[in-house]
């Protein structure tokens, strides 16, 4: 999980502290603040807030009420709530079992509301990661919330993606001069709309199927099916899903089975039948061994 944040677009905003040890600035419910989490001990995360004094004594000083509210808003962003059963589905499965064996027991990273994930999918579409880093960099220097923890040469600085009532305060002219296209500065400005309006709660999305849910998403300018696929991955928590159109999961698939030709998306969704009620964890798997030529 560490080595996918090291080389993943969902690793922008972590900052890490230690060897097993990284932190990232949150929207709390008392406003935004720097969390830190520490794995350094097998099967346990360590979740501690960090203030402009160091490490506070992890959040033992807060109401239980608030304590519930963090430690839910922390198990959803590391999948923590999913059941377990898709591990052993995996480990049966002979195609991507040994991925399993080379990768380890792995959980999908999330982003904490559909707005952040919607603004990462966005600005990767058509783009390399290099380059969708860099802007997603940019936002949060230039428009994102900046929080300052510990002291003296120790300090330092962690940034939120822009709220979507910065990005509005912005304006596309704005958006520009960070790198992204007219086009794209349209999208965001319209994700920021509809976030501010309280369009994608969460909740909303509640009782809606996958393709309802799509299809909702897709309602979005900017938003195709591939957008929306990866959202209902990293932003609903769905673990059914497998975005077919996805280029690198179309060469991850040629390679691990072995297939002559790269599958079309037609294929690619056949193909993922066999992986159905944990298709999110397949691609999971399978997008690893793309990620993992860059450790």
């Amino acid at each position: 999980m560490l080595n996918h944040i090291r080389t993943s677009s969902y690793g922008v905003p972590y900052r890490f502290t230690g060897g097993r040890a990284l932190a990232r600035a949150l929207w709390l419910p008392d406003g935004p603040a720097v969390l830190e989490f520490d794995l350094s001990r097998p099967g346990t995360m360590a979740v501690r807030r960090l203030s402009p004094e160091g490490r506070l004594p992890g959040l033992s000083r807060t109401s239980a009420a608030y304590r519930r509210e963090v430690e839910a808003r922390v198990r959803f962003l590391w999948g923590l709530d999913d059941d377990g059963r898709h591990d052993a589905a995996i480990a049966a499965a002979p195609d991507v079992a040994p991925l399993r064996e080379r990768f380890g027991v792995l959980r999908i990273l999330r982003a904490p509301d559909l707005y952040e994930a919607l603004l990462v999918a966005v600005i990767g579409q058509q783009v390399s990661v290099a380059a969708a880093q860099s802007v997603r960099q940019r936002l949060m220097d230039n428009l994102g919330t900046g929080i300052r923890v510990g002291s003296g040469p120790r300090a330092a600085d962690h940034r939120l993606y822009p709220a979507p009532r910065h990005l509005l305060a912005a304006g596309g002219t704005a958006l520009l001069k960070h790198g992204l296209s007219r086009q794209k500065a349209a999208y965001l400005l319209e994700i920021a709309g509809r976030a501010a309006a309280g369009d994608l709660d969460r909740d909303r999305f509640a009782g809606l199927s996958d393709e309802e849910a799509i299809a909702r998403l897709c309602e979005i300018k900017g938003v195709g099916r591939w957008t929306a696929e990866i959202v209902l991955m990293r932003g609903l928590g769905r673990t059914d899903i497998f975005p077919a159109g996805d280029l690198g999961l179309r060469v991850a698939l040629q390679e691990t089975l072995g297939l002559r030709e790269r599958p079309d998306e037609k294929e690619v969704r056949k193909i993922a039948e066999r992986w159905q009620g944990w298709r999110s964890y397949a691609a999971f798997y399978l997008w690893m061994t793309l990620q993992s030529r860059a450790l």
